[in-house]
């Protein structure tokens, strides 16, 4: 039987849980396509017979419509996530038809920002437009070199290559023979080609950087009408209070994964809360490249069993001339041994033990930190109080035992070496709201307008399920 990757699944499962729209938008946009698309002699083979008509109208919206194919794209795309966490896909008529309607949903909802915006006069200025173009092109021309490249890496002896430019006219040939026929079978016609797929996934590129540029704008309008009182700030910050003293006293580490969440985002929410046993530091760590030599584990094993040994006969006086050769025997398995883990180990070690040498002669230890890495420079936040996942046992001993400035001496664990500092234990509690108040302010502002938008697109999706016009007809095929 012929190998076959069936086009939804190999080509990025064209979005895992909800498909591109097909339709062509309602704001003019470029005529062309991705200008890498090749262009391939269409195959005469008879397509495979359809189930029923992929172009035929099944849901309008005012001028919007979604086709049969979009809703049976969805579905198929939808149950391939369920076969993904191991669940079945229905085969009764009724749930079926429920996985339908949630599928038709959601396709629905994607366009209601396009249909709001026709209704309520907003539009993208033509530099905006622009940039959709710009977008949809780029996503375009991603899409087909990821695909030439899956298949080329499947059916012919390419093997991993990063740009369709490394393929020879060969390879590209007989990739775009299977691909053409993939493609064939998904559109159920005997002309389809790759470029037109290309063209297709080009539009529905351009649709969604529209959607999400008119949502924007939509979204902005919406926030300037949202009024935050002192009374709704003070209620969100004790609700976030609340929160994080839950969140964080349940599990400490949670606040450094916060901690780091906010210092990579600026608009985040401000923490307000520390939960006790917890340092800032920093940390050298180095280990050796590669896997540990297996005969380091299987020498120790040898040296433990020479052990009992040499001790039952030591202790019931045992053969003399044996417990000689153990010595022996011993002692050249150890150096041999020792050998191996200078070999392994030496170079690492030598360097932090250098590292060390220049912490006692007096060099401060975040530019000794510098000097391995920037992110051993940087502060680091461990709970000492309890078992953080992140750091050996072994260091957060020997930090809980540091005085606030102190480092420890070399530590060794497992295949690492490590050398820290105690900057300071954290002060558990609230903190000081003078400092952030304005974060606090601008926090609690964006989530009562993020949560007016909600609130309005889910009345606008309410709104669309009963402007929307059905015909339930045209994709009764689909899941069957």
């Amino acid at each position: 039987m012929k190998k076959t990757i069936r086009i939804l699944a190999v080509l990025l499962a064209l979005v895992m849980v909800l498909p591109a729209f097909g339709c062509l938008v309602q704001q003019d946009k470029p005529e062309t396509a991705s200008e890498n698309t090749p262009s391939a002699a269409p195959d005469e083979s008879e397509p495979p017979e359809s189930k029923g008509d992929r172009n035929a109208v099944a849901v309008t919206l005012g001028d919007l419509t979604i086709t049969a194919g979009e809703i049976e794209d969805a579905y198929d795309s939808y149950m391939q996530m369920y076969s993904y966490y191991g669940m079945t896909a229905p085969t009764d008529d009724a749930s079926i038809h429920e996985y339908t309607q949630t599928v038709v949903e959601g396709l629905l909802a994607q366009k209601v920002p396009l249909w709001k915006a026709q209704q309520l006069g907003v539009e993208l200025s033509p530099e905006e437009l622009s940039k959709v173009d710009e977008q949809a092109h780029a996503d375009a021309d991603a899409e087909y070199s990821d695909i030439v490249l899956s298949y080329a890496s499947y059916f012919t002896d390419a093997g991993q290559v990063e740009n369709v430019s490394d393929l020879s006219e060969e390879q590209l040939s007989e990739t775009l023979e299977h691909l053409n026929a993939d493609v064939r079978e998904y559109y159920g016609d005997s002309e389809s080609d790759l470029e037109v797929y290309i063209a297709d996934r080009y539009d529905d590129f351009y649709e969604e950087h529209l959607i999400t540029a008119l949502a924007d704008k939509l979204q902005a309008q919406n926030d300037e009408t949202v009024t935050v009182t002192d009374e709704d700030v003070e209620k969100w910050y004790a609700d976030q209070l609340a929160d994080q003293k839950e969140s964080f006293d349940a599990d400490p580490t949670e606040y450094r994964f916060q901690r780091e969440g906010v210092g990579l985002d600026s608009d985040a929410a401000p923490l307000l809360y520390v939960p006790a046993g917890l340092a800032a530091i920093r940390l050298i760590k180095l280990a050796p490249e590669g896997e540990v030599p297996a005969e380091i584990a299987e020498n120790e094993k040898k040296l433990a069993e020479l052990e009992a040994e040499y001790g039952k006969l030591v202790l019931n006086k045992g053969d003399e001339a044996r417990i000689g050769e153990i010595e022996t025997e011993y002692a050249d398995l150890l150096a041999a041994t020792e050998s191996v883990k200078t070999g392994y180990y030496g170079t690492v070690s030598e360097q932090a033990n250098a590292l060390y040498a220049r912490l006692t002669a007096g060099e401060d230890f975040a530019a000794v930190a510098a000097s391995v890495s920037e992110d051993a420079a940087a502060e680091q936040i461990i709970w000492l109080d309890g078992e953080d996942p992140d750091y050996p046992e072994a260091v957060r001993t020997a930090i809980a035992a540091l005085d606030e400035g102190a480092y420890t001496a070399v530590l060794q664990d497992g295949d690492a070496f490590y050398l820290a500092e105690l900057i300071g234990r954290l002060t558990p509690g609230e903190l000081d709201r003078a400092p952030i108040e304005a974060k606090i302010r601008e926090a609690a502002a964006k989530a009562l307008r993020s949560a007016a938008w909600d609130e309005l697109l889910a009345a606008w999706e309410d709104e669309a399920k009963l402007a929307a016009t059905y015909r339930e007809e045209a994709y009764a095929y689909v899941g069957h």
